[in-house]
């Protein structure tokens, strides 16, 4: 790449960038005036994946939580004989604690921080405010994959009922919510998205959003993903 077709601007945000983080696309184009384009253009892709994956959280986490709420209600406290209560978060059954993991009380710590350090109105984290703090790998994990009954019996008993319209299998389901999980992770981590393949994770969270929501195509939520791509 001959230096006499590189500006000095080219050349400082070479530097301030980092030739290591513009390699992906400089292997991409012929100059580097191009790679800081394909740069740009990346950034503008991540920004647009990134409000179709507001959208994709928000309305997986809210459908699934409301119907462990239903479920929790069901299950009975072996220590005090009585049902747990509908605050599954704050007050899970064992099958839950147990497909969650470490998930809810990490929650807990981030919901507890959130809550306590306002400048005004501290208080101590509400259900809801435990469920926002819910990771997007909380929600891929609990779907049903392969040879775990305790998610199973989760997706018989209460999740599918998230789903009214699902169109695909529970497995077909959680691979395209791992999948949009990891497009997720690059996003945030302020990756090159240029190779992936960003459509196929749009249909991905239309499943997700189908299933929940025949009308969702009517929102238009992925009309500036889809001209981004």
């Amino acid at each position: 790449m001959a230096a006499a077709h590189q500006t000095p601007i080219e050349l400082v945000l070479q530097q301030r960038i980092s030739p290591e983080r513009l390699a992906p696309y400089i292997r991409e184009t012929p100059t580097l005036h191009e790679a800081i384009r394909l740069y740009r253009w990346n950034i503008d892709l991540s920004g647009a994946v990134y409000e179709a994956l507001h959208v994709f959280e928000v309305v997986l986490r809210n459908a699934l939580g409301e119907q462990l709420c239903i479920w929790n209600t069901s299950q009975m406290d072996p220590d005090t004989g009585r049902s747990h209560s509908s605050d599954w978060l704050i007050d899970p059954s064992a099958l839950l604690l147990r497909v969650a993991g470490r998930d809810i009380p990490d929650a807990r710590r981030r919901a507890l921080k959130s809550t306590t350090r306002r400048p005004q109105g501290q208080r101590d984290p509400l259900h809801a405010d435990i469920l926002a703090a819910m990771s997007l790998g909380t929600w891929r994990f609990i779907l049903p994959g392969c040879h775990d009954a305790g998610k199973q019996r989760l997706w018989d008993e209460a999740l599918h009922e998230a789903f009214p319209h699902l169109r695909r299998t529970p497995r077909e389901l959680e691979r395209a919510v791992e999948g949009v999980y990891h497009l997720r992770n690059r996003v945030a981590h302020l990756e090159p998205i240029i190779n992936s393949n960003v459509r196929a994770q749009l249909v991905n969270m239309r499943t997700v959003h189908d299933g929940k929501i025949s009308c969702y195509d009517n929102a238009g939520w992925h009309e500036r993903p889809r001209s981004a791509t």
